[in-house]
């Protein structure tokens, strides 16, 4: 190679036999490569003389880190945010929050462009909280060098992708268990989505309770409409000759549709019949009665995947592609034990 021509990144990447945006990772320190390939352009660098011209990477006392979420009106997206900012704050991170379903109009698409832009104005990772994660959407991160972590996604995501949520499993188990505990043996199971990773999961969770229970399944008591409808499904299950006596709802919002659906119907909660939800956000809201439900770490989801995504763009690798914490009943007012026959 004449000594004359500066060494350009394509020279590197084609003597080390990886594309420019492999060789763009290695030179600013971003994962993504394995340590073969990173010590192998590292090599080629060195023997080549490459002198890079474009700005190094930003100290980690100035990064910026994007944060997308599919609206920051639910309770849940905003305990989330409240993690984000508080890990962000503590590492010296820059959060910038968008929406992809903004009221004014100015909705966010998570395209190659949107990625793009990002990764030049130098930003240090993306976090999309409870929005789909599509193979654009990664292929587009992978090709730039930007972390991904995904939060709660409501589609199923590339192994790779580094996710974190609560153990939807376990959560859906042991408020299963809690009703079953309390006398229980007649428990819907309302607010499911078959197409929703999380939500299929708390279903999983509600069948092997009972399965250890030795209570049968009932596919009648279960509803799968999506989260939303909760409600719409308890008149014609307490209208059935054997109704259910307590309901396990996979939200806290559709948990207090279905308190207002029961005492509708004439019946009390939890006297005639009880109820417990799923996530905690309602907890300082002075409701009556006061909303069994399944703590959800929201703060420490926020703030787990913050720090996930800074260490990514350091070159540290996650323990884990799948990140699950976990979760706990909170026992209030609104599930007791069944009325005597």
């Amino acid at each position: 190679m004449s000594s004359t021509r500066r060494v350009t990144l394509g020279d590197i990447a084609a003597a080390a036999g990886v594309s420019k945006a492999t060789a763009s990772k290695v030179l600013n320190h971003r994962g993504g490569t394995s340590d073969d390939t990173r010590l192998r352009v590292e090599r080629v660098m060195r023997e080549l003389g490459y002198l890079a011209i474009t700005r190094e990477r930003a100290p980690a006392d100035s990064r910026t880190v994007t944060a997308v979420f599919d609206n920051l009106v639910s309770l849940y997206s905003l305990g989330v945010l409240g993690g984000l900012v508080d890990g962000a704050q503590g590492l010296n991170v820059d959060l910038v929050t968008n929406v992809t379903e903004s009221r004014r109009g100015t909705d966010i698409v998570l395209d190659h462009a949107w990625v793009r832009r990002l990764a030049r104005k130098g930003h240090s990772g993306l976090i999309v909280v409870t929005t789909s994660v599509d193979p654009a959407l990664v292929a587009a991160c992978s090709r730039h060098g930007l972390p991904l972590v995904a939060i709660d996604a409501p589609n199923p995501v590339d192994a790779a992708v580094v996710s974190i949520a609560s153990n939807h499993w376990g959560g859906g188990m042991d408020a299963t268990r809690h009703l079953l505990d309390l006398g229980h043996r007649r428990i819907g199971f309302l607010g499911g989505d078959a197409a929703v990773p999380g939500l299929r999961e708390r279903l999983a969770g509600y069948r092997e309770a009972l399965s250890i229970a030795g209570v049968d399944y009932d596919p009648a008591l279960v509803s799968e409409t999506g989260m939303g409808t909760a409600a719409a499904a308890v008149p014609a299950m307490l209208g059935r000759s054997d109704p259910p006596s307590a309901f396990f709802v996979t939200n806290d919002g559709d948990a207090l549709d279905v308190v207002g659906a029961i005492h509708s119907l004439g019946r009390r909660v939890p006297d005639d019949v009880s109820v417990i939800g799923y996530d905690d956000t309602y907890s300082a809201f002075p409701l009556v009665p006061r909303l069994s439900t399944v703590h959800t770490p929201m703060h420490e989801i926020g703030k787990l995947a913050i720090e996930t995504v800074t260490g990514m763009a350091d070159g540290k690798r996650p323990i884990s592609s799948r990140l699950q914490l976990a979760t706990h009943v909170v026992v209030r007012e609104s599930s007791v034990a069944p009325p005597s026959s």
